[in-house]
């Protein structure tokens, strides 16, 4: 069972909020009463942190099981659910005193959150992986029990065949049946989209794009389109989905689509970053996106992070710095500002870069470095609270934040 310490500490300084659109942020040398500590190097702006829990993985003996890779509060804030051993298995905890109520084994995509809430936190919604070679053509999601990882109930298979999906079965042979496969259900835990590729091989490889939406309470498929790959799904409260796609298996897109499910209705679309897109996630109000850089910028003054009014594609703001790859976006619930995870550094001293950014644009509100190659993964708001979770060197760290 994991061990919970807990430790508090505060972070002072005030910083000015710039003017909103292309700012360049401010290093750490320019934020006022930097904290360090073995986590890593914490420069507050306007906003600190006080660090109310951890949980202790480390002396678990199976350490590769409680690597954690993603994790998500429920919409309640009851429970924080981790994936740990690369996604194989779901970690609920109860977050009013930090206790381990279940853990389970799930199977899912290494190091990518492919599971979410419904009934108001009742159930977790989740989807298997299928690795290279196989032939398994397992339901398209399984309905768990939260507080118990008990199987509710799973989907149907997905209802494509290896002849109507791939055309031509005589010249094709099955490689891979799904792969690259995301997953992502609605904020209100009633739609569940998913997205795969298809891949046949006999002589030249041919591969074939879907997107599916689901009825999370039955199973029962809403609405299918093919032919472009889907990249990084987010659905707003609103019902509206937001991908970055691409018309080929490789790479990461430059355009961002919004549709309204559950019919798949394209409402617009437009260009992002020239590198390609990395993360994205939706306010709570639903009225912008955050979108982050699949690579590194050139030249190093263009934007890898940037916001979007959601309704017209109109850029709103945009932040210059040293922090892409940017893997991870996720907004705040009061829509103030967002979270943004990157890589920063070069070579060896290469560490992970947390900041929350001002909505409008200006500097940042707060960052956080851990150096020397230390991987940071699944930070996470509370919708409720808005209390900050993440996953560093073996302990999930909460976090209050103060100064708003």
């Amino acid at each position: 069972m994991a061990s919970l310490t807990r430790r508090a500490f505060g972070l002072a300084g005030m910083g000015a909020l710039a003017s909103a659109g292309a700012v360049r942020p401010a290093g750490a040398s320019n934020l006022l009463n930097p904290l360090t500590s073995p986590r890593g190097t914490t420069y507050p702006g306007r906003i600190r942190l006080k660090q109310i829990a951890s949980i202790d993985f480390r002396k678990e003996e199976n350490a590769f099981a409680w690597h954690v890779s993603s994790m998500a509060w429920s919409p309640d804030g009851s429970r924080l659910v981790a994936e740990s051993g690369d996604g194989s298995f779901l970690n609920v905890i109860d977050t009013a005193s930090w206790p381990l109520l279940t853990r389970f084994r799930v199977m899912q995509a290494r190091g990518a959150r492919l599971f979410g809430f419904a009934a108001g936190g009742r159930e977790l919604i989740a989807s298997r992986h299928i690795s290279s070679g196989s032939t398994e053509n397992p339901p398209a999601f399984s309905v768990f029990e939260t507080d118990t990882g008990k199987l509710l109930r799973e989907s149907d298979l997905l209802p494509v065949f290896l002849p109507e999906l791939l055309g031509r079965p005589q010249d094709l042979f099955l490689q891979q049946r799904r792969s690259d496969q995301s997953l992502t259900v609605s904020p209100a835990g009633n739609y569940v989209f998913l997205s795969f590729q298809a891949i046949g091989v006999r002589g030249n490889t041919t591969h074939r794009f879907f997107g599916l939406v689901f009825d999370s309470s039955n199973g029962r498929l809403l609405g299918q389109v093919e032919g472009r790959n889907w990249l990084l799904p987010s659905i707003s409260r609103d019902n509206r989905l937001a991908v970055a796609t691409s018309a080929t298996r490789l790479g990461f897109s430059d355009e961002i689509a919004i549709f309204d499910l559950p019919s798949l209705t394209e409402r617009i679309s437009f260009r992002a970053h020239v590198p390609g897109v990395r993360s994205l996630g939706w306010s709570h109000a639903g009225d912008r996106l955050a979108t982050g850089a699949a690579g590194l910028t050139h030249p190093r003054e263009s934007e890898s992070i940037r916001v979007w009014d959601a309704g017209t594609g109109t850029r709103l703001a945009g932040f210059i710095g040293e922090f892409e790859p940017v893997s991870f976006v996720e907004w705040h619930p009061e829509g103030r500002f967002f979270l943004t995870k990157s890589a920063k550094g070069q070579e060896d001293q290469r560490g992970s870069l947390l900041q929350l950014l001002p909505s409008n644009g200006g500097a940042p509100l707060l960052q956080h470095f851990a150096p020397d190659r230390v991987v940071i993964n699944g930070p996470c708001f509370c919708p409720r609270t808005g209390r900050l979770a993440w996953f560093q060197q073996g302990q999930i760290l909460i976090h209050e934040i103060q100064g708003l």
